[in-house]
C-alpha cells in the first residue's frame, strides 16, 4: 500500500487530483478529425489545390490567430489504425476540424472538417 497518498495533506491531495484529472481530459481536443473515413479524406484533398494557401486554428487549444501555410504537397492514406485514413499537407498529417480553406460565402474560410463531414466540437464554422 502507498503511504505517502495517506498521510499528504488534504490541499495538495485536491491539487494532485485536479492534475491528473485535467491531463487526461485536455487531450480530447486533439485531433478531432485527423483520422476520418476514406470518403472525408477523399471529399477534404478534391477542395485543396497546391499553392493555395489554407489557415490552421486550434480554437479549443486556446488559439486566436490562425497560422497560414501554403500548399507545396498534399496526400491522403492509411493510418493503419482500423479502416481510418488521414490527410497529409506537406508531408504531415492534418486535423481538419482545425483547418479552414477560402470561401466564396461572405469571403470567410470555412471549417475544413465541416464540409468534408467530419464532425467536430468546439470550433468556428467560419473564421474572416
Amino acid at each position: 500500500m502507498n503511504y505517502e497518498l495517506l498521510n499528504m495533506k488534504p490541499m495538495k491531495l485536491i491539487n494532485l487530483t485536479l492534475i491528473i484529472t485535467l491531463s487526461i481530459s485536455l487531450p480530447a481536443y486533439a485531433d478531432q478529425c485527423a483520422y476520418i473515413t476514406k470518403e472525408q479524406a477523399l471529399r477534404a484533398v478534391s477542395l485543396l489545390n497546391l499553392k493555395q494557401t489554407i489557415y490552421l486554428l486550434c480554437e479549443p487549444c486556446g488559439e486566436t490567430i490562425p497560422q497560414l501555410m501554403t500548399i507545396n504537397s498534399i496526400s491522403i492514406g492509411t493510418v493503419d489504425y482500423e479502416n481510418f485514413w488521414q490527410v497529409s499537407i506537406n508531408g504531415k498529417g492534418l486535423d481538419l476540424a482545425y483547418t479552414f480553406i477560402p470561401s466564396t460565402v461572405e469571403k470567410k474560410n470555412i471549417n475544413l472538417a465541416a464540409i468534408a463531414g467530419c464532425s467536430a466540437s468546439d470550433v468556428s464554422p467560419f473564421i474572416p
